[in-house]
């Protein structure tokens, strides 16, 4: 494939599910993209396997979602979490969830419960990023170039020249802006002078073993109702195992013991005990690697950006790293757009970074906690008798991860729940009250400045969702959107409205492109030019002065 020239307005550097959506949102808005990718094809690496209900709301905004909804598992396939002594040995107990196909036709019980139109679904990334490419490759404005090594960024005044290495051959590429979306030794971290900040190895070593096994799918086949994640406590052994696709490929995750070198633990011992019996397995792949927690000390510098795992790394749990990237992604996607077209300011990149950096550094410590949590259950080696103690001590550590565990899979304080709270990109009465993640698994829905603009189901039928314009939207409850519509075409802001119903419990809510809400009211400020002008990056007022005005 022939390296690409000419100057572009982005180039995305990374071709995974962050790179990805990020095109795809650059796309959707009619913006000259490139995404350089070495990798000749999609991940084989199944890391990830969850996209989180958040992630799924913003895909069906993509208009990829009800695709992502029909990957993976098969359609009628639970996708309960199983907590066992081995996948052949005692349940402890499970937490269970719907199948895709009971979501699509609307009977799960996920959609009263979950406050979404889209809840959480198991998909593995090496099913997901296919997806994910094709639909980015569908924009006539995106390019994919794969086979093309990124091997240096540098800033030169207004552009950024990017140094790509393909088929042998060097050469410089330019763009108004690079995004970052490579990865946990990420080049243009580096080229930016950019540090991981936080705890280099948070937890103990895993090994994780990816392979394929005809003998344990018709075990699962067999059974009454099988899961789709296993969490196995082994007397000597814990981790955690995947079912990918429902069909034979399958990843087991253990953690090593303390004292022992993560080579020196073998990878068939491993599978024995998850798999709790010997089995006819073919191995793919195995890893051995180590859990952080890590931030990144910042995410801009000029008109390089980072996101994802180029500036946030933390434990697999919850699903929370690539849906946390996939949030980046879409943060700045918008962003990135309205610099290029006009109506954006130059304090966008900087509220990026401030609500990316914390709800990052939140997200982490959650998904810390969740691990912590969990490290001491199921112990005792008398758990695993045949016996009466045995069987009292498994039912104790069932009803113990019952409690303790249930924030992992209801996770809903992360999903929906992320605040951001001082930051120049959202206009807010009084200093902020909340965190930017109050609890893992508590969401409590709010129209203030900064938090997920809440979902709600219509009387039609139809969600909220669906009806926000690409850019701005004024949520009105029985208010005249005419000053702020008129105050948007002075300025060239693009701004769709939308009227609710009167019992809407704010009069005014104005919408920002990534779904959060930018600022609430009772009545229009005095200077909605000033409002309208900060919300795009141009600073113009203080916070304060738009409460006294409101107040007025």
């Amino acid at each position: 494939m022939p390296t690409p020239s000419g100057r572009r307005s982005v180039i995305v550097v990374g071709a995974g599910p962050v790179g990805l959506t990020l095109a795809a949102e650059l796309g959707a808005r009619g913006i000259d993209t490139l995404v350089l990718e070495k990798q000749d094809a999609t991940t084989d690496n199944p890391r990830c396997n969850t996209t989180n209900a958040r992630s799924m709301e913003y895909f069906r905004r993509l208009g990829v979602a009800d695709r992502i909804r029909r990957a993976g598992l098969p359609l009628d396939h639970p996708t309960d979490v199983v907590y066992c002594t081995s996948l052949t040995g005692w349940e402890l107990t499970r937490f269970r969830f719907s199948s895709a196909q009971e979501i699509l036709d609307r009977t799960a019980s996920e959609l009263d419960e979950w406050p979404t139109p889209e809840p959480q679904h198991r998909i593995s990334q090496i099913f997901l990023e296919p997806i994910l490419e094709e639909h980015a490759r569908g924009y006539e404005t995106v390019e994919i170039a794969r086979g093309h090594e990124v091997t240096g960024v540098a800033q030169r005044g207004e552009i950024v020249e990017v140094r790509v290495r393909a088929a042998g051959a060097e050469k410089v590429l330019t763009a108004d802006y690079v995004v970052g979306c490579d990865g946990g030794v990420s080049t243009t971290r580096r080229a930016i002078g950019a540090r991981l900040q936080g705890d280099s190895r948070a937890a103990e070593n895993r090994l994780s073993v990816y392979f394929r096994s005809a003998e344990l799918a018709r075990e699962f086949a067999a059974s009454e109702r099988p899961g789709w994640m296993y969490w196995w406590y082994g007397p000597r052994l814990k981790g955690s195992f995947v079912q990918l696709d429902g069909a034979g490929l399958f990843l087991c995750h253990a953690r090593v013991p303390e004292g022992t070198a993560p080579e020196d633990l073998d990878e068939d011992e491993v599978l024995r005990a998850a798999l709790g019996r010997e089995m006819d397995v073919e191995k793919i792949q195995v890893v051995r690697w180590t859990p952080r927690r890590l931030v990144a000390d910042r995410f801009v510098d000029g008109r390089i950006v980072l996101a994802g795992d180029a500036a946030h790394l933390w434990l697999p749990l919850g699903g929370f790293g690539m849906n946390t990237g996939i949030a980046d992604a879409v943060g700045l996607g918008w962003r990135l757009a309205s610099r290029q077209a006009g109506w954006g300011g130059p304090e966008l990149l900087e509220a990026y970074e401030v609500e990316r950096r914390s709800v990052g550094e939140a997200t982490s410590r959650a998904a810390l906690k969740i691990d912590r949590d969990m490290a001491s259950i199921a112990r005792d080696p008398a758990l695993h008798g045949d016996d009466a103690e045995g069987a009292r001590l498994r039912a104790e550590a069932g009803a113990l991860i019952e409690k303790v565990d249930r924030q992992q899979w209801h996770s809903q304080g992360v999903q929906f729940g992320s605040r951001y709270v001082d930051s120049p990109g959202i206009v807010a009465d009084g200093r902020p009250t909340e965190s930017a993640i109050t609890r893992i698994d508590e969401y409590r829905p709010s129209l203030a400045a900064g938090a997920r603009f809440p979902h709600t189901w219509l009387p039609d039928g139809r969600s909220v969702f669906d009806l926000l314009g690409r850019d701005f939207t004024l949520i009105c409850a029985g208010a005249d959107p005419g000053p702020f519509v008129e105050a948007a075409t002075r300025l060239g802001v693009p701004l769709s409205t939308l009227n609710v119903d009167e019992s809407y419990a704010q009069p005014l809510v104005l919408v920002r492109p990534d779904m959060f809400i930018g600022w609430s009211g009772a009545r229009p400020p005095a200077d909605i030019d000033g409002l309208l002008r900060r919300l795009a990056g141009f600073g113009a007022v203080t916070v304060r002065q738009f409460s006294r005005e409101a107040a007025r």
